[in-house]
């Protein structure tokens, strides 16, 4: 699996499962920048409205203890984009992809995403995302992590012009 730091005028579409989840973190990103409980009332919301209450208050119990080891390990420094963006940083496809990883039972590949992560010591967050796979998938959230997959060198090749000045008018226009 290689997952290849991305220009920053590419984007990657994320399928609607893996938005849910993170825009879980990127709402837990919020309130412990602000501290404003609005951040943690909007995920459990959107929560809600997807997967009804029963499955909802276990999903935001599991993915705060994610967050919390996630916040130890990295000491908060991961890139966020806005809530309900639809597309990813390289941070969070990385944090997305070690919860669909475990939830497909590759905890390997959960291991090298962390390492994207540069998160050495992975074993209670690989566990953490174990737990928070399995309760999505209770609440009927499937995460495909080969959807989260990046190949560059299949993707198509466009080739950038570069930007050019043009100057209106006559060589008079300037006097």
């Amino acid at each position: 699996m290689s997952l290849a730091v991305l220009e920053s005028s590419v984007r990657i579409l994320l399928p609607p499962s893996a938005v849910l989840v993170v825009n879980l973190f990127r709402r837990f990103d919020r309130f412990r920048r602000s501290y404003n409980q609005v951040h943690l009332d909007a995920a459990a919301e959107a929560l809600r409205t997807r997967v009804g209450e029963r499955h909802a208050d276990a999903i935001m119990s599991d993915a705060i203890m994610m967050d919390n080891e996630l916040r130890l390990r990295t000491a908060g420094r991961l890139a966020f984009l806005s809530d309900a963006s639809p597309t990813a940083s390289t941070d969070e496809l990385a944090l997305v992809g070690i919860v669909a990883a475990m939830q497909a039972g590759q905890s390997r590949k959960a291991g090298e995403y962390a390492l994207q992560l540069e998160i050495l010591q992975a074993r209670s967050l690989i566990m953490l995302a174990y737990r928070l796979g399995a309760r999505l998938a209770e609440a009927g959230i499937s995460l495909d992590p080969a959807a989260l997959e990046i190949d560059i060198d299949a993707a198509p090749k466009v080739k950038a012009q570069a930007p050019s000045l043009r100057i209106v008018g006559g060589k008079d226009a300037w006097s």
